[in-house]
């Protein structure tokens, strides 16, 4: 299902803001009171969303960042292969254009995700040497 054009640029805009305030939490030495609050805020666009016309899209984008995060070499694979189909054909198989977009939102959302970590939690080993 397609979205108009300002509600899609709403709802990436939205996951921006969300996933910053996420990112916020996660800061090393936050306090407890200001992670929660932080935490109720990303709670709150999940929830709009959810209880929205494009519930759907927003689920998409949310499960494209947790497989990227999860599995960014599969993730990989599967977006050369929508790429190519996309060049090839003009339009990959099994997605729209709001999903494709989708997919390369998460994508870099999740590379940024491991940059950031990289720097505030060195202790995490997240396959950091993949992103080159």
């Amino acid at each position: 299902m397609s979205m108009h054009r300002e509600h899609e640029d709403m709802m990436r805009s939205e996951f921006h803001d969300r996933t910053g305030l996420a990112w916020e939490a996660d800061r090393p030495g936050i306090s407890d009171d200001e992670q929660r609050h932080l935490n109720t805020q990303v709670a709150d666009y999940d929830q709009r969303w959810a209880a929205g016309p494009h519930a759907e899209q927003w689920q998409f984008l949310s499960g494209a960042l947790r497989d990227w995060q999860d599995r960014p070499d599969e993730m990989d694979s599967y977006l050369d292969v929508l790429n190519y189909q996309r060049h090839a054909f003009g339009q990959p198989e099994g997605v729209d254009e709001t999903q494709w977009q989708s997919l390369v939102q998460a994508h870099n959302i999740a590379h940024e995700d491991r940059i950031r970590q990289r720097y505030q939690h060195p202790e995490r080993d997240l396959g950091l040497e993949r992103w080159r």
